[in-house]
């Protein structure tokens, strides 16, 4: 496959040589350029070679593993140091240009087809099974999307994963109508148990304690999306779910069964950041405590 031409320099993927047992999970969290940590601390697993043989994301968390399974190790700190600053990746004017504050063009189409290779080469032929949420507007509820859903070549699906409430228009794929994953699934512990799996590691991007308050706007929810009345309902009781999810994670890592890696320095960035100085230093904490959460892991799994 050729690898065309781009403004910065080729980070050809690399094939995983150790895959961790069957029913270990990978759970992602999003949160917009907070999610960057994510990626630095799956620079860490790239360090180790280590891959999933379950992964579940929503929102930038699966948009950043894209990344991580493709074994592209810098990939997207080269995007952070080169990109994430353009006003065409966060800002208002997108909100004028493409009814998104996030430049869903720019970031998955621009960005991978001309200035910093994705390879989906190796993303296709990593043999995992790889699970993509996004918000069914029409019933409020999370949908889950295959590895083959975007080993096509197309980011519909991620792009409807991100599409943040109220930040972001409604995404149509397959004739139906989605926003955000975060909305309905914002830690998706409970999918991953469902389907089987019996040790979670978790990738927040919210420092311990932190809870999740009630929504903000229910008022302008209501106006905007009255077409939806299910999708309210999820967007108003996205709080409780979100400390639900949380609780449950924290008590299975409590009982040996989840390891949770999160940022331990207090956040500077929220989830619109784009300094590239913070951020970059936030994907640098990823990495370092990545790599301590690699240690644990070995020794929580015997391995």
């Amino acid at each position: 496959m050729g690898v065309g031409s781009f403004t910065e320099p080729i980070i050809k993927g690399v094939r995983y040589a150790d895959m961790l047992p069957r029913g270990t999970a990978l759970v992602l969290e999003g949160g917009g350029t907070r999610g960057f940590y994510s990626s630095g601390v799956f620079e860490a697993f790239m360090d180790e070679g280590i891959m999933f043989p379950y992964i579940i994301g929503v929102s930038a968390g699966a948009a950043n593993a894209l990344a991580y399974v493709s074994g592209q190790r810098g990939r997207s700190r080269v995007i952070v140091e080169k990109y994430v600053g353009d006003s065409r990746y966060v800002g208002y004017r997108n909100i004028l240009r493409h009814r998104s504050i996030f430049g869903f063009d720019f970031i998955f189409q621009t960005i991978p087809d001309e200035h910093v290779f994705w390879d989906r080469e190796i993303f296709d032929s990593v043999d995992i099974r790889l699970l993509t949420g996004a918000t069914d507007c029409a019933t409020g509820e999370a949908v889950w999307f295959e590895k083959r859903d975007i080993s096509n070549g197309r980011f519909d699906i991620v792009r409807a994963s991100c599409s943040v409430p109220l930040m972001a228009r409604i995404m149509e794929y397959q004739g139906c109508k989605f926003l955000d994953g975060g909305v309905s699934a914002p830690i998706p512990i409970e999918k991953s148990i469902e389907d089987g799996n019996t040790f979670h590691v978790v990738v927040l991007t919210r420092n311990r304690g932190y809870t999740k308050a009630p929504a903000r706007g229910k008022a302008a929810v209501r106006l905007i999306y009255r077409k939806y009345p299910k999708l309210i309902e999820a967007m108003i009781n996205r709080h409780e779910v979100y400390n639900r999810q949380l609780a449950l994670c924290e008590r299975l890592e409590r009982e040996g069964r989840a390891l949770i890696i999160r940022p331990l320095t207090p956040l500077a960035v929220g989830r619109t950041t784009t300094d590239v100085k913070k951020l970059l230093a936030l994907y640098d904490e990823g990495h370092a405590e990545g790599a301590q959460a690699v240690r644990a892991l070995k020794e929580l799994l015997h391995i």
